[in-house]
Order: C-alpha cells, then sequence, then structure tokens
C-alpha cells in the first residue's frame, strides 16, 4: 500500500506530465515553420491541424518520457516535486525570490548576448536583424514552453536521470557530487538542444557554439540549483521569468 510521502508511480508522473504538456500546447501560438523548397507541395498538402501537430509532436512526446522517468528516479536522489506528491508546494517569500531571481537572470543574458554579438561575424549580425524584421510570435509562448515543458525536460528527466545514475556507480555517499555533475550537464544538454535550430539558420562557428552554450547553460545551473533547494514548481517560476525578464530587457533595449 502507498503512503501519503510515497505515492505511485503514475500518481507522480500524470500530473508532471499533464503541466509539462500546457507548455506543449503554447507552440501551438507560433507561426509555422518554414520547409524546404522540395516539401512545399506536401506540406501544403497537409491539413492545417497535421501542419500544427508538427509543432508539438516531438516536445510532447519528451514531456511524456521525462515525466516518467522523473517519477521514477527524482526522489531516489532527493529531487522533489508537489505536482508529484514527493514534497511540499514553496511558500510565497519563495516563490518571490525565484522570480526576482530569473528575471535576473534574463536582463544578465540579454546584456551578455548584446557583448558577444559584435564577435559573431557578419552572418550572425545578418541573422539578428532578419529576425528583428519578423512579426515576434505571442509573449506567452517562451514563459509557458520554457517555464513548464523544458523544466519537465530538463531538470525533471535529464537531470534526475544524470544524477540518479551517477548516485548508483558512485554509491549514495557521494550524492552530493553525482547531483552537482548532473547540474552542469543537464546545463549543457539544455544548451545543445538548441544548436539544431540554430543550425537550420546559419553555420555554427565556434563562437556561436560557445555563446549559444554558455548562455542557456548559464540559465540551467540556477533553475538546476533552486530544483535541488525548492522543488521542481520553482525552478519551472525560475525559468519562466527569465522570459518575462528578457522580454523587459529588450524592450528597453
Amino acid at each position: 500500500m502507498q503512503t501519503a510521502a510515497h505515492p505511485s508511480w503514475g500518481r507522480r508522473t500524470w500530473p508532471v506530465a499533464l503541466v509539462g504538456w500546457v507548455g506543449v500546447l503554447a507552440l501551438l501560438g507560433q507561426p509555422l515553420p518554414a520547409v524546404p523548397a522540395d516539401l512545399a507541395a506536401q506540406w501544403a498538402a497537409l491539413p492545417h491541424w497535421a501542419q500544427r501537430a508538427v509543432l508539438i509532436v516531438q516536445p510532447g512526446l519528451l514531456v511524456l518520457a521525462a515525466s516518467a522517468v522523473g517519477a521514477a528516479v527524482a526522489h531516489r536522489v532527493g529531487l522533489r516535486s508537489a505536482l508529484a506528491g514527493t514534497g511540499a508546494c514553496p511558500r510565497g517569500q519563495t516563490w518571490a525570490g525565484v522570480a526576482l531571481l530569473g528575471a535576473c537572470v534574463g536582463g544578465l543574458v540579454h546584456g551578455l548576448d548584446r557583448l558577444w554579438a559584435p564577435h559573431l561575424g557578419t552572418a550572425w549580425q545578418a541573422l539578428a536583424h532578419a529576425q528583428s524584421a519578423q512579426p515576434s510570435p505571442p509573449w506567452w509562448i517562451g514563459p509557458l514552453y520554457g517555464g513548464l515543458a523544458e523544466e519537465v525536460i530538463a531538470r525533471w528527466g535529464v537531470m534526475s536521470l544524470l544524477a540518479w545514475g551517477l548516485a548508483r556507480v558512485w554509491g549514495e555517499h557521494r550524492q552530493r557530487l553525482a547531483l552537482a555533475l548532473a547540474v552542469v550537464v543537464s546545463a549543457l544538454a539544455f544548451g545543445a538542444a538548441h544548436l539544431p535550430m540554430l543550425a537550420a539558420h546559419i553555420d555554427l562557428s565556434p563562437a556561436i557554439v560557445v555563446r549559444t552554450l554558455a548562455l542557456n547553460a548559464l540559465g540551467g545551473v540556477v533553475y538546476a540549483v533552486v530544483f535541488i533547494r525548492h522543488g521542481l514548481e520553482a525552478a519551472m517560476a525560475a525559468h519562466a521569468s527569465t522570459h518575462l525578464g528578457l522580454l523587459a530587457a529588450r524592450a528597453w533595449g
């Protein structure tokens, strides 16, 4: 019989998956992706709903897989979630603190990106100019998809699995070291996950790769530390507020 402290695997899985899917569904607000010319006819022949489904199938499956993995291993290495029933919901002061922290990360990333941009080459400048001329996606996509879906995938799934696997190899007495390495590796993986989409628009130079890994990993480390200290929901709040901080920093120039 399951206790309140250790709910069943299914009970630990579905609430996290549902919240992650809220973030995935936010992607439906994005413009449809461009397709290569040789696929344009087949793409145009697809029903509108099928074109929209392309936006959510892969991230939706990743959220489901990460929810299941995190439910199986996160609590074994001390990682908690109120949604999963393995931790308490953060208090008001904690929500405010992590939201402010996330917003500061957004401002810092924006500032570092501006400092880095002149050193990334003319192709990067042209891409940035072209993107600035296009309509921006709705502001709420970043906080919802990043804050909910990406945290389920990167922290609840990948980081928890890494920490558990390393702790199994090294022994429970080195669980702190396993968590620390999982923080770094999952943050770098989070940064690397942004490279394929970038590579579709520009040739990736070493400088662009380092920039993308560093700026995204900076946020990943912060969210991971918040996850360890306050639980998954606090990491979600920190990540979501980073997108809001980025929006505010860009609006102010």
